[in-house]
C-alpha cells in the first residue's frame, strides 16, 4: 500500500537529486543540462510516494511511486550515490523518474534511515 513519503525521506531524496554524484557521469556532459536535469527531477517529488519496502529487515530502502504507479525499468537509468558511514545511499533514476532509494549496509549493520547531514558527496 503506498504512503506519503515522510519528511526525512523527502529531504534525503532531495539532497541526493541536488547533489549526489551519478555512478555515471558521462551522462550529461554539460554542467547547465545536469542542473536542468535536477531541477526538473527536484520537481517530481511532489508526485513521489513510498510502496514497497526492502525486505532485507536490515536497510530502509524503498520502492518509489509516481502518482501512486510503479515507474518502469527504464531504457535509461541514471544512479545518484552518496556515502554514510554505514554504508551507501543511491537514488535510482529510470526514465528520468526517480524509482527506488536504496540504503546499503555495510555487513552486519542494520540502519534507519540516514539524515541529509550524513550524506558525504
Amino acid at each position: 500500500m503506498a504512503r506519503s513519503l515522510t519528511e526525512s525521506e523527502q529531504q534525503l531524496i532531495s539532497a541526493m537529486i541536488t547533489s549526489a554524484k551519478a555512478a555515471d557521469p558521462s551522462r550529461f556532459e554539460a554542467q547547465e543540462v545536469w542542473y536542468q536535469w535536477r531541477q526538473e527531477l527536484l520537481g517530481t517529488l511532489d508526485r513521489i510516494t513510498v510502496g514497497a519496502s526492502c525486505e532485507c529487515n536490515k536497510c530502509p530502502s524503498v520502492q518509489l511511486l509516481l502518482d501512486g504507479r510503479v515507474v518502469p525499468a527504464g531504457a535509461t537509468q541514471v544512479i545518484l550515490q552518496a556515502f554514510i558511514s554505514e554504508g551507501i545511499v543511491m537514488l535510482f533514476i529510470d526514465d528520468d523518474v526517480p524509482s527506488y532509494l536504496e540504503i546499503a549496509p555495510n555487513p552486519d549493520v542494520e540502519l534507519d534511515l540516514p539524515t541529509q547531514d550524513a550524506l558525504i558527496f
